[in-house]
């Protein structure tokens, strides 16, 4: 399983109603969506709107039994109608021509962690930020050191949160590095916004890191805001 968050910039000029024209046109027939993703490998894709004052950007979450590579690339290669609107729609929105991406999408998981006494799906939750310059290394550093050497922690730390999953995944783009966020949860919003406060030890160390690698202006003690989920397989598929 292949799980990954990317940042899709929404082109100036653009709304979040031209944003939600892509999504409704996919919940319009939920059969060919299905077919879509299956020739991809996608089983999980969720999406959600953040504005910042950079801009505003849909990140993307998704789950995969295929690679980066085929995921992104399947629409591009369908004979969908569905496929051919979403191509089309990307890169009018978004300024993304999945025609032309490279052989290996520059996307890289650096932690994820998912609960596993939790056997549903739960809600979700994600957001990007750009990493300040030069500081992808210690972010690597930073997400092991999280994800993995202090895993006995990380777990405690988002069980009382009320989360059941977290996903970080680094994005080159020319502008530079870009970290996107997916959490998952009973109320994963609410549970951002507990993380922001809270002051146990290990949440404490992490709000401490993330301010080494990210720029002044993103302040993870405060509630991460402007988030708008735009869409969602889980629930779409569940209607059909």
């Amino acid at each position: 399983m292949v799980r990954f968050a990317m940042p899709f910039p929404v082109v100036p000029g653009k709304t979040e109603a031209d944003v939600r024209r892509v999504a409704d046109r996919l919940m319009s027939d939920p059969e060919a969506y299905r077919e879509s993703r299956r020739r991809g490998g996608v089983t999980m894709e969720r999406a959600y709107l953040q504005e910042t004052p950079m801009g505003n950007f849909l990140v993307g979450y998704f789950e995969t039994s295929r690679s980066l590579q085929e995921a992104l690339t399947a629409p591009v290669h369908s004979d969908l109608d569905i496929d051919r609107f979403f191509v089309a729609a990307v890169k009018e929105v978004h300024g993304v021509d999945l025609t032309q991406l490279p052989p290996n999408p520059p996307v890289e998981t650096v932690g994820e962690w998912f609960d596993p006494t939790v056997s549903e799906r739960r809600r979700g939750y994600a957001f990007c930020a750009p990493l300040a310059p030069g500081k992808t290394e210690e972010g690597r550093a930073f997400a092991r050191e999280a994800f993995v050497t202090r895993l006995q922690e990380l777990t405690a730390s988002r069980r009382a949160l009320g989360e059941c999953g977290e996903v970080v995944s680094l994005t080159a783009t020319p502008q530079g590095d870009v970290i996107s966020v997916y959490l998952e949860g009973a109320d994963p919003k609410d549970a951002n916004v507990r993380f922001a406060a809270s002051t146990s030890p290990f949440d404490v160390w992490f709000k401490e890191q993330c301010a080494r690698i990210f720029p002044p202006f993103v302040d993870f003690s405060q509630p991460v805001q402007g988030i708008t989920e735009i869409f969602d397989s889980e629930a779409l598929l569940a209607r059909a």
